[in-house]
């Protein structure tokens, strides 16, 4: 207990000041020693330093004004050093979390790697085996009934070979099918006589889809119509302004012979290698077919081709579903016919969201033994498979190398008949467009002993005028017609479409004819038939 000296009242102990009289007191700081205090005898003490393992070294300091030296440089070749390290980090990190890469999986790890990504759904399309003992498996990958791209995805192939061991293959390639193959389309259109007044429409309608083609990518098409008869309007190419020109060539007439057209197109598409559909229009029932609709179903199984078919209100519709459904098409039904346009890009976009998985079996295995496949496919994202899918793979037509332009065949045969030899040995029937040519193909005629030579092409009547097209698409801009040519129909009222490049009196021209002429009672036609093919390459 403190008191103030000046007053004598009780203070606190540490109060500077009293306060009641406010006189200053003594404090244990007034009473430290100060610098005066100090002697020889009572020297200062130094307050000892806090601990320091090591006492840093004094920073050198700069003159009053001048700038401080810059810090030392660190050497630039450690930096790449640096970043390869870290990257290398990443990569092994990645796989520490990750687990092995999708390529260095086998077939079960694979399998178990597609339950942790979102489940899709994958379909078997058909196979090729044109490049053996390459095997090209053409898949579709879906998700909701969308198609999916998938990014960088990898996959894996078990098969099975005439039912011997299943055994993982070397896949070599896996590409989705937009931007990186083409695709084949067999276009197969009504023209039959109910057509009249919408031909034109539907013409304009298929004109904007081979607009729509990617045939800078390899796509090609061939147009067929089908009315009481069948049409080669443009054979199969990948040149637009002959597919246009073969639609517009197009006129209405007749009945409707729609399955023996699905055959022409499913024997067509089958014949060739890569992906291939058919995509057809009618407008009604079929009532002029020869082939049923059975016939149909099992000819694009066999031969791997998916049918595709648009209809209006007075098409059967359930037997057209059936078609498609069993061949892995799709059936629209339509009132206007300008939605065909979407509807042909819809299919489109189907095909070439498709999938091309490569790889390699066994090379000394038959190219055409039954094969059984099952399939992993996946990406980051989406992962999906199939399992036991069992094909036979067909044979597709060859390409050879002819060792001129035009070969003649002397035949018996029907034009239908010599069309169908021409297409298997990879060209066409002859097509004139110009004199020189024309005199060319009677000097070869004349040269085999042959008098009747059918050409590739038919006529068709427009405003009640007849006219010819050729079976290319080309422009029919050259004729050399027998007077009163062409008729369209014969004497006996027999219809008349197919053209024929004849020497009946001793001067070459051209005439419409009967589809079997050596059948028609005219003898002078017996021994003297022919044809002549033309090989475009």
């Amino acid at each position: 207990m403190r008191f103030c000296e000046q007053c004598g009242k009780q203070i606190s102990d540490d109060a500077r000041f009293c306060g009641h009289c406010g006189a200053r007191q003594m404090t244990a700081w007034d009473e430290s020693p100060k610098q005066d205090d100090f002697s020889e005898e009572n020297p200062p003490q130094a307050e000892e330093p806090p601990y320091e393992e090591e006492p840093a070294e004094p920073a050198e300091r700069p003159l009053y004004g001048q700038p401080a030296p810059a810090p030392a440089k660190k050497p630039l070749w450690l930096i790449p050093i640096i970043l390869v390290a870290l990257a290398a980090l990443c990569v092994i990190g990645f796989f520490l979390l990750n687990g092995k890469s999708d390529s260095k999986m086998d077939y079960e790890e694979m399998e178990e790697a597609i339950t942790e990504v979102q489940p899709a759904d994958m379909r078997f399309v058909t196979a090729d085996v044109s490049d053996f003992p390459s095997v090209k498996v053409y898949v579709s990958c879906e998700q909701n009934g969308t198609t999916l791209t998938l990014t960088s995805p990898t996959a894996k192939i078990r098969e099975s070979i005439s039912g011997g061991a299943e055994i993982e293959r070397t896949i070599r390639s896996i590409e989705q099918l937009e931007g990186n193959q083409g695709i084949g389309i067999e276009l197969v259109t009504d023209k039959s006589g109910s057509m009249q007044y919408d031909l034109g429409t539907m013409q304009n309608v298929m004109t904007a889809f081979i607009d729509h083609m990617d045939f800078a990518a390899g796509d090609k098409a061939e147009v067929i119509s089908f009315d009481t008869y069948i049409m080669y309007m443009c054979d199969y190419t990948g040149d637009a302004s002959r597919l246009k020109t073969g639609i517009s060539n197009m006129t209405a007439y007749g009945e409707t012979a729609l399955y023996d057209a699905l055959v022409l197109g499913i024997n067509n598409a089958g014949s060739r290698p890569g992906a291939n559909c058919v995509i057809a229009f009618t407008d009604g029932e079929d009532n002029y077919s020869v082939s049923t609709y059975s016939e149909v179903i099992r000819l694009a199984l066999e031969k791997g081709i998916p049918v595709y078919i648009i209809g209006t209100a007075y098409a059967d519709e359930m037997t057209l579903r059936e078609i498609c459904s069993q061949t892995g098409g799709k059936y629209w039904n339509v009132n206007n016919l300008y939605d065909i346009q979407e509807i042909y890009d819809t299919i489109y976009s189907l095909q070439k969201d498709m999938y091309c998985i490569e790889y390699e079996t066994d090379a000394d295995s038959d190219a055409y033994a039954e094969r059984s496949i099952s399939c992993v496919l996946k990406d980051k994202v989406y992962g999906c498979e199939f399992r036991n899918v069992v094909f036979t793979a067909v044979k597709k037509q060859e390409a050879v190398k002819h060792a001129s332009r035009y070969e003649i065949v002397r035949e018996d045969v029907t034009w239908t008949q010599a069309n169908e030899k021409a297409h298997a040995k990879g060209g066409h029937l002859v097509t004139i467009t110009g004199e020189a040519e024309e005199l060319q193909m009677e000097q070869m005629a004349a040269n085999a002993g042959v008098r009747f030579v059918w050409l590739g092409g038919y006529t068709s009547v427009r405003n009640n005028q007849a006219f010819g097209h050729w079976t290319t698409g080309e422009d029919f801009t050259y004729s050399k017609w027998y007077p009163g040519e062409p008729s369209r129909n014969d004497r006996d009222g027999t219809p008349e479409s197919y053209l024929m490049l004849w020497n009946p009196e001793g001067n070459w021209s051209w005439n419409d004819q009967r589809n079997d002429v050596v059948n028609s009672g005219l003898k002078y036609f017996a021994g003297n038939v022919g044809y002549i093919i033309e090989y475009e390459d």
